[in-house]
């Protein structure tokens, strides 16, 4: 599985996110769903809480400690989560809602762009090498994408009230700042 692509043309970067969510995330979610008696049959509130913390800190560490000039955007595949541990949790289906959620809501509130695919990471590289317009099409969606976001628009005072509501205690002002500060600098 691969984790990023660079498109330095482009000045676009993309990260893997069903990649960071196998090999960093989902361990620490179900090593702290079983540390508070989580691991149920269906993913309970304050399971989500964890969803959030995990998902949330780790992608704003991968931008912060990024030492890359592009802009990048994390590329997450909603079709193929089937090999990730946590489903033998809980249901595929519940587990899909939950990381959509999540997504969505960090795409809304936070300064990170997050891209939604039908097409895999690896199929997508595979499509860029061997010049398919469907790779090229999905690339010149990403770029329209990563061109109608205006990072200046987001503020913490919906963060303030998004992190009291799940406990995310990390997500201050200044780590807030931190990441704003970092996607504003990458024009």
């Amino acid at each position: 599985m691969i984790k990023k692509i660079e498109f330095s043309q482009y000045n676009l970067r993309l990260l893997n996110f069903n990649y960071i969510f196998s090999r960093k995330i989902e361990v620490n979610i179900i090593n702290d769903l079983h540390r508070f008696g989580l691991l149920k049959d269906r993913i309970s509130t304050n399971a989500k809480k964890f969803f959030y913390h995990h998902i949330i800190h780790t992608l704003c560490e991968e931008l912060l400690n990024a030492n890359t000039i592009e802009k990048t955007v994390i590329y997450f595949n909603n079709t193929q989560i089937d090999q990730f541990h946590i489903l033998k949790y809980f249901k595929e289906e519940d587990v899909l809602k939950v990381l959509t959620t999540v997504l969505q809501k960090i795409k809304k509130l936070l300064p990170i762009k997050i891209y939604a695919s039908n097409i895999s990471f690896d199929f997508l590289t595979h499509l860029l090498s061997k010049h398919d317009g469907r790779g090229v099409e999905v690339i010149n969606s990403i770029r329209n994408y990563v061109d109608s976001v205006n990072i200046e628009n987001y503020t913490f005072a919906y963060v303030k009230a998004f992190t009291k509501k799940n406990d995310l205690v990390f997500l201050n002002k200044e780590y807030f700042n931190q990441l704003k500060t970092k996607q504003l600098l990458i024009v």
